[in-house]
């Protein structure tokens, strides 16, 4: 064993023996958290929350390329707390609302949105959501690449169809928002090209306190137009083999594949 490596070891061994039992109990946690085994689609496809993202993230998506991510407690608990949040609203809120024969909300089957049966969309009824989640592929758009997506529900309400979607967000930016986020405007746009519902309900929930707030959206064609434009754009890319250019931005220091895109690689070097 290298000098290096046995400094390295005596200062972890130090550390944890340094540590208070509740500071060992949280360590274990997080541990664990950090730990798992987090297996991603195998489906190379277009994905709600990063199409409208760097186009080289897209490319590197879509060819399959390995990412570099290091995984972070917070980050963990984060995403978890707010899966069961979601399937708190969904099975506990709207559920239960739509059992009720005099129900102001009724969700509405599958088989009865308006792209259903429509030749190039594969509708998903086997998944691990809520029953009222809505998960579709649409390859209508694209050669290669579908669009995969996973929208937390549609209901009737006000005699419209409206879909829905749920959102956590801090205090501090609960406080700041009057409409609904500009990514989370995005991402409405391909739910309602999947399935021709031009009507969103965006529902954000206040993390610190537990207030909401929700906001309607009407989606015009226009929109539409714009998430068709994006993915068959960066599609054309990744069939000539084209690296997109470079998007400088805040997230491009935690990008998983800044590995790749600083040294203007494709794929990374064979060894």
């Amino acid at each position: 064993m290298s000098l290096k490596k046995l400094a390295n070891m005596v200062k972890k061994e130090s550390n944890v023996a340094n540590k208070t039992p509740e500071e060992l109990f949280t360590a274990v946690l997080d541990k664990f958290l950090t730990s798992r085994n987090n297996k991603r689609s195998g489906r190379l496809a277009f994905n709600p929350s990063s199409y409208y993202k760097c186009g080289r993230l897209q490319f590197y998506k879509l060819t399959g390329q390995p990412p570099r991510k290091k995984k972070y407690p917070r980050s963990e608990r984060i995403l978890d707390v707010g899966t069961q949040l979601h399937e708190w609203v969904q099975t506990q809120v709207l559920m239960k609302m739509n059992e009720e024969e005099k129900s102001a909300v009724k969700l509405i089957p599958l088989e009865e949105l308006p792209t259903y049966g429509a030749e190039g969309i594969e509708w998903i009824k086997e998944h691990n959501a809520p029953p009222m989640e809505v998960k579709f592929v649409d390859s209508r758009w694209t050669k290669k690449y579908p669009i995969s997506a996973m929208v937390d529900g549609a209901f009737s309400f006000i005699n419209k169809d409206i879909l829905f979607e749920f959102k956590t967000i801090n205090p501090t930016d609960y406080d700041k928002i009057i409409e609904p986020l500009k990514d989370h405007l995005k991402q409405g746009a391909i739910y309602c090209l999947g399935t021709g519902v031009k009507y969103v309900m965006f529902l954000y929930l206040n993390k610190g306190n537990q207030e909401w707030k929700a906001y309607f959206v009407e989606y015009r064609q226009e929109q539409l137009d714009w998430v068709v434009a994006r993915i068959t754009t960066i599609e054309d890319y990744v069939l000539r083999g084209e690296l997109p250019p470079k998007e400088e931005g805040d997230s491009c220091r935690y990008c998983e594949f800044k590995y790749l895109c600083d040294a203007d690689l494709k794929e990374p070097k064979k060894k």
